[in-house]
């Protein structure tokens, strides 16, 4: 029959990178009795992280669903990574979770991963203060610091010491509490009161409020999202983990669904392409009932899915499945044409379920492969990687003739990159991708291109004469046909056009495309019999090629805007380095409790950017960029490439 919502506890468990998440995950499932040891990420034999890139790197890269059942009560835990480059993973946990624990490193600030990940949270919140036992800890000083981030913050569990001396935890609702942690008890009954009218009201009237009541007012509260309980202890020491899941199944909510629907519908928050062992697809079910061989429309695709086999997971072990409810999250089998982010079910049903809104990549990579002859592989193999995670892009750079991956950051590309060459054995590199410069002409100039010759027998004869002018940054090319009297035939006016189209794409200084130019073809000449359409396209090309370098030309760059948001106390340090990379300062505004830099910067300099912005302001800024325009480089710029072009010419390499 498979579980019902009230029967379903969702959760996500997050947190900044190094904070134990993974480690907390082990002790909940050691003490559920689900392993017979406590797994260590160092030692790489964790039950979440169970990828070779995350037992290489000793961090979570993936997100991992754990589902067990306790006492008749199914638990779907998402343990998530905590590093910026993969927080698509994380964000879309959240997005399906119903409740979510965010674990905190007590000997550590709020760094700016833990802020975005608060923010972009607006679900029920658990907060687990973590690594207790480490020396100079101050779990009085780490409340203060969690209460001036956020004001709802209550503690619900105090240690008895920390250090070497932690062995336990001590609950404020069933626990006598020793006189240090009276003033929290305190404190936590009037949060627990202010979640509900006639609590407050018996609360102020001095009146004492039982311990059911207690229980019922802290469920309600942090189902309000009005109380913020604290969690605590040592994941690594499995103290203070004991009662997490008791505290899962008793205070945090039930399953979410959109309605009481018997028409099944699903949400794809995780894909897994696996050449090898099958394409796995993490739903979470929103309403009806799914069942094996069930026919299911994608309502994103427009495609319809058959779902054979389908699962329920423990980290990389699977248990097959016959159906699920509502609210369940399940791994479906090989699916066909579904992707990460894709809405299953019908047209009522499924629209009423919100997409989840991944942050857009930052930094472009090229990537090459290692053996000749494999540019198909790389590039169907990125594809799929783009088909498994919303944050990256990929793409074929027609002008630079460069295969580009983007993504988060420079560890995401390079995680990525990895992923290629394990699930489909293609080793590929990456290096900066080449910039699309372009040449233009900056004055006006009457040029005359012919070519004349004479082999024995047919010549060739083509003569004409063209008025190159610059144009408006931005317009590209206008070609005019002025021709009176006959000058040139009318047949091979196209041919003169095509030459000079062609001439315009190969470059005349530098080997980049020509643009922003009129070209206007007012005179010329022909032969009756040594004139031809190849003669033509050859004059034209070699007037276009000749106008330009009579008419100063010069070479453009491509201009991004960036939307660079920042705390106030990087202003100096981020404006300087825009500064260095020829950055302008359009604007500034206040975004939020940030600010905002509007700026543009030449493309060749914001290589990297994403990584050097993530150093300067310690993780806390980010930025979008786009497009904006071509401007003229400085001598600096263009001259390298003028002169890495004429020795390609002269030497042929």
């Amino acid at each position: 029959m498979g579980y019902s919502k009230d029967k379903i506890r969702n959760v996500a468990i997050v947190g900044s990178g190094g904070s134990g998440k993974t480690s907390l995950v082990e002790a909940i499932l050691f003490n559920s009795k689900l392993t017979t040891r406590l797994g260590r990420v160092e030692d790489g034999n964790t039950v979440s992280d169970f990828n070779s890139d995350e037992i290489s790197r000793i961090s979570s890269v993936y997100s991992s669903l754990l589902s067990f059942d306790s006492n008749g009560i199914k638990i779907n835990i998402i343990d998530t990574p905590g590093y910026f480059d993969f927080i698509g993973e994380t964000i879309a946990a959240i997005h399906i979770a119903d409740a979510v624990i965010f674990v905190f490193d007590s000997f550590a600030p709020i760094d700016a991963t833990f802020e975005l990940l608060w923010e972009s949270c607006n679900k029920p919140k658990v907060i687990f203060v973590n690594k207790l036992d480490k020396e100079d800890t101050n779990f009085s000083g780490t409340i203060e610091h969690l209460k001036e981030f956020n004001n709802s913050i209550a503690p619900v569990f105090f240690p008895n010491a920390t250090g070497a001396n932690l062995s336990k935890t001590f609950s404020l609702i069933t626990d006598s509490v020793p006189d240090e942690f009276s003033n929290y008890k305190e404190k936590f009954i009037e949060a627990v009161a202010s979640a509900d009218d006639a609590m407050i009201e018996k609360y102020l009237d001095g009146k004492e409020i039982t311990k059911n009541e207690l229980l019922a007012g802290l469920k309600k509260g942090i189902i309000s999202k009005t109380v913020i309980p604290v969690l605590c202890g040592s994941a690594t020491k499995n103290i203070g983990c004991d009662s997490i899941v008791n505290f899962i199944k008793e205070f945090l909510p039930e399953a979410f669904v959109t309605e009481e629907s018997s028409k099944p519908s699903a949400l794809v928050f995780k894909s897994v392409i696996e050449p090898r062992t099958g394409n796995l697809s993490f739903l979470k079910i929103y309403s009806g009932k799914i069942t094996q061989g069930l026919d299911i429309k994608n309502i994103t695709r427009l495609t319809s899915e058959r779902l054979g086999t389908f699962c329920t997971l423990l980290g990389k072990k699977r248990t097959d499945m016959s159906e699920a409810q509502a609210g369940d999250i399940i791994a479906a089998v090989k699916l066909k044409g579904t992707q990460t982010n894709d809405i299953l079910g019908d047209e009522e049903t499924a629209g009423k379920i919100k997409n989840i809104d991944f942050p857009e990549p930052n930094i472009d990579m090229a990537v090459y492969p290692k053996s000749k002859g494999e540019e198909e592989k790389v590039a169907s193999a990125l594809q799929a990687m783009m088909r498994e995670d919303p944050t990256i892009k990929t793409f074929y750079n027609t002008e630079t003739k460069e295969m580009i991956l983007s993504g988060l950051g420079a560890l995401h590309v390079e995680v990525s990159v990895n992923r290629v060459k394990e699930r489909f054995g293609i080793n590929v590199e990456f290096k900066p991708p080449k910039v699309a410069y372009r040449e233009t002409i900056k004055g006006t100039k009457d040029v005359q291109g012919k070519y004349k010759r004479q082999t024995g027998g047919r010549g060739q004869y083509g003569d004409c004469w063209i008025k190159v002018e610059p144009m408006e940054r931005g317009k590209g090319f206008e070609f005019i046909n002025a021709i009176r009297e006959g000058r040139i035939p009318r047949n091979y006016i196209p041919s003169v056009e095509k030459g000079v189209k062609e001439a315009m794409v190969q470059g005349v200084i530098s080997g980049y495309p020509v643009t922003d130019m009129r070209v206007t073809l007012y005179d010329g000449s022909y032969h009756e019999v040594d004139s031809s359409d190849m003669a033509f396209k050859i004059a034209g090309s070699m007037a276009l090629k000749k106008g330009v370098m009579e008419s100063k030309p010069c070479i453009l760059e491509p201009i991004v805007e960036l939307e660079v948001i920042i705390p106030d106390d990087y202003m100096g340090a981020v404006m300087g380095d825009l500064n260095a990379r020829r950055g302008r300062v359009m604007g500034m505004e206040r975004f939020g409790k940030k600010q905002k830099v509007i700026a543009t910067a030449p493309l060749s300099e914001v290589s990297g950017y994403a990584t050097d912005l993530r150093s300067i302001t310690k993780g806390a800024g980010n930025f979008k960029m786009k497009f904006a325009h071509y401007e003229e480089a400085p001598s600096t710029v263009s001259q390298p490439l003028i002169t890495a072009y004429q020795k390609q010419q002269e030497t042929g390499r």
